[in-house]
């Protein structure tokens, strides 16, 4: 019995650190990454369970092996204040804390969020003077990107990377409850607060 116990308990944890969910605040939300189209056909799916949704457009670069989400300055200011961005306080135990605000990004600047600051930044032709500002992650992990870049909104559109699709979903209740099935690239639960 205590045997049986303890293997519950682990697969409850780890089940909780897979999802990037913590055990104690349940998810209302879930993050889908994807194709336009592929998140399009997601949210008419489940469109009669949502509560709310929103849509960014984001664009995907390499940068020595590691994928980085560009992001607009718009859309990361949403993301606050949702309590979606969040600073890792302590890598080992893996707790975070929403952050209240991040300052906008000028035209022909951006914002560098990641691990560690990378030794080199290839923007594939942008010039844009990109600051590392720290270990700032969406949600409760990196379910998509190994770093995030915030961009001006004007920068956006000049930036090279294939163009993708970034949805919120926020629903009534735990959306981990009825399965995580929907087919895009990736999806991520977080809890959404405002």
């Amino acid at each position: 019995m205590k045997k049986l116990l303890i293997v519950f308990l682990t697969t409850l944890i780890v089940a909780s650190i897979l999802t990037g969910c913590n055990m104690f605040a349940k998810a209302n939300g879930v993050i889908l990454y994807g194709e336009e189209q592929q998140i399009i056909d997601s949210l008419e799916r489940e469109k009669d369970d949502l509560a709310k949704e929103d849509q960014y457009k984001i664009k995907v670069m390499e940068n020595g092996g590691q994928q980085i989400i560009v992001l607009t300055d718009e859309t990361v200011q949403a993301l606050v204040k949702k309590k979606l961005i969040k600073e890792i306080t302590n890598q080992e135990k893996g707790k975070t804390k929403a952050i209240s605000s991040l300052p906008k990004v000028a035209e022909g600047e951006g914002i560098l969020f990641a691990k560690k600051e990378p030794a080199a930044l290839n923007l594939e032709g942008k010039d844009l003077n990109v600051e590392y500002e720290g270990n700032l992650i969406i949600g409760e992990g990196r379910a998509y990107g190994d770093m995030f870049l915030i961009v001006n909104d004007a920068d956006f559109d000049s930036i090279k990377g294939t163009e993708k699709m970034m949805a919120l979903l926020e629903y009534d209740k735990d959306p981990s409850a009825d399965g995580l099935d929907y087919d895009v690239e990736k999806t991520q639960l977080v809890r959404i607060q405002e």
